[in-house]
């Protein structure tokens, strides 16, 4: 392995994140998920989706090393986390902390007053509940797909 590289994404980043989403999603996720849930995290997660939330200017930032996107990070609506992968032999070494740091850093620089959401994956929740987001309900299953909802308030902390 070698050194990482962090750096905000760009459209033609598109497919590859696809690829890292998608199949972080297989090992970690889709067990938990529907047939149905399977096939729209695939649609919502695959290219053109990708692409179209790189073209409207959502926050996305990738971490690479050699030249392969290895993590990412992506915020909708400049408040919404809703992609927040790492490849498998990447884990435990701090990458997806900081594509977090860098994503949010952007949008509060872009005007976010310090709040956050998202819909973590049951394998995900011990991660950001010790960045300090908080679960805000019940985990529960919507379109096939398992998560639970969580929110952080920086201003609160």
């Amino acid at each position: 392995m070698g050194g990482v590289g962090y750096r905000e994404a760009t459209v033609q980043d598109a497919g590859a994140i696809s690829d890292l989403i998608l199949e972080s999603q297989r090992q970690f996720c889709f067990h938990e998920y529907t047939p149905e849930g399977q096939k729209l995290m695939a649609e919502v997660c695959g290219r053109k989706a990708l692409k179209h939330y790189l073209e409207r200017g959502d926050v996305y930032f990738v971490a690479e090393s050699n030249d392969k996107i290895i993590g990412v990070a992506g915020i909708r609506d400049n408040k919404h986390l809703a992609h927040n992968f790492v490849d498998a032999e990447w884990h435990r070494q701090g990458i997806s902390k900081r594509l977090w740091e860098l994503a949010s850093r952007e949008c509060l620089r872009r005007g976010n007053p310090g709040s956050f959401d998202l819909r973590a994956s049951t394998y995900a929740i011990p991660v950001y509940l010790k960045w300090g987001f908080v679960q805000t309900g019940p985990t529960d299953q919507e379109f096939g797909i398992t998560s639970t909802p969580m929110k952080l308030d920086m201003a609160a902390g």
